[in-house]
């Protein structure tokens, strides 16, 4: 990381000044001179960087459009800003975004590439092609996107299973993708079945990508959990009161924890939600509710929490609004882009590559 003697200026001020600098003014500098370029452009600095701003940068949604195309959207006064996310080497083609990490973000296009990108530096990463234990266009695929602390990776965990009207139980297969190695495997047959839930992305939480599943060996509900350091399937466990209604039920977070949210017909205008306070303790799974005579029970889905307020964002009749759950006060909101997918994700501005050393594909925002 070492770098060339500033005129005026310490070196050690230079950095110290560079760490504190938001995303994008550092692509403008790394514009500015080789040297640059280079020292902001080391994975060192670009892990503390992230470290140092990580708890203190605001979040963003990102969605797929019916159009195809990827919009990240901010919050100002009650609107939905988009902006679209433009990839000029890349045609728009996208179906779905299927995970956040770090400020990466996991898209799907419609021939079921899978695209690692940084939507604020504009690199992104495209997976090689891969012998599929089952052919994508006659299977169901859901994915997951985290973090490995112990190997100091970004792994994707692909599930797939036989799209057909078979009511009973089919094998779901695993399939594991290094971003360091840039590399595919095939892990074998989960331990569950997600063939009997809703489709839907892994949910990060503490290592681990969890979806609602089904036990093999009983026709019952479990939250499955991949531990991407493991690399193997764990099972945390759920809401005493809950038992088998999981299969109405989405998994998302919510201020860092586990959360289920659900809407019972026999609980009319009411989401429930269960929030695990402290991971893997099931004791410490509390409950609490939104009653609101707006809310459609069928239709009302927790999006993801978009505040340090209380603030949570809702899908509700294919209509986003905001409700403060300390409060009990919802807002409806305005945005200028429809969404193709209630499957909005977070994500933070970041420098975290899509690839480490392998070939770059994505171009740097200036």
């Amino acid at each position: 990381m070492a770098m060339s003697k500033a005129k005026y200026l310490p070196e050690e001020l230079i950095i110290d000044i560079f760490y504190r600098l938001p995303v994008k003014s550092i692509g403008r500098c790394r514009c500015l001179s080789k040297h640059w370029r280079n020292f902001l452009s080391d994975p060192q600095f670009i892990k503390l960087h992230f470290n140092l701003h990580a708890h203190t940068q605001e979040e963003k949604l990102i969605i797929v459009t019916w159009l195809c195309e990827l919009h990240t959207i901010t919050l100002s006064h009650d609107i939905l800003i988009s902006t679209k996310v433009d990839f000029q080497q890349l045609t728009h083609n996208w179906i779905s975004v299927a995970g956040s990490c770090n400020g990466l973000v996991l898209v799907i296009d419609r021939e079921n590439v899978q695209f690692l990108i940084n939507p604020t530096t504009l690199e992104y990463h495209k997976f090689p092609v891969f012998d599929w234990a089952l052919p994508p266009k006659t299977s169901c695929y859901m994915y997951g996107l985290g973090y490995d602390i112990v190997s100091d990776d970004y792994k994707v965990v692909s599930l797939s299973y036989r799209d057909t009207n078979n009511e009973f139980m089919s094998n779901t297969y695993v399939d594991l993708y290094s971003v360091r190695k840039s590399h595919w495997e095939t892990l074998g047959i989960s331990p569950y079945d997600h063939s009997l839930t809703d489709r839907a992305s892994g949910v990060l939480v503490n290592g681990a990508l969890h979806w609602l599943a089904c036990r093999t060996f009983e026709y019952s509900t479990a939250i499955a959990a991949f531990d991407l350091s493991a690399d193997k399937f764990l099972e945390v466990p759920g809401p005493i009161d809950l038992q088998d209604n999981c299969f109405m039920c989405n998994l998302a977070t919510l201020k860092g924890c586990l959360c289920i949210s659900t809407s019972l017909p026999r609980d009319i205008n009411t989401v429930t939600f269960w929030i695990m306070k402290e991971y893997g303790v099931k004791e410490s799974w509390t409950k609490f509710k939104i009653i609101e005579p707006s809310l459609d029970d069928s239709l009302s889905t927790l999006l993801c929490s978009i505040t340090d307020d209380d603030d949570v964002l809702l899908d509700v009749d294919e209509e986003w609004v905001i409700y403060n759950l300390k409060e009990n006060r919802r807002k409806d909101l305005l945005i200028d882009v429809n969404p193709i997918t209630h499957e909005a994700r977070t994500f933070v501005d970041s420098l975290v590559s899509p690839y480490f050393g392998n070939e770059t594909e994505g171009s740097c925002i200036v």
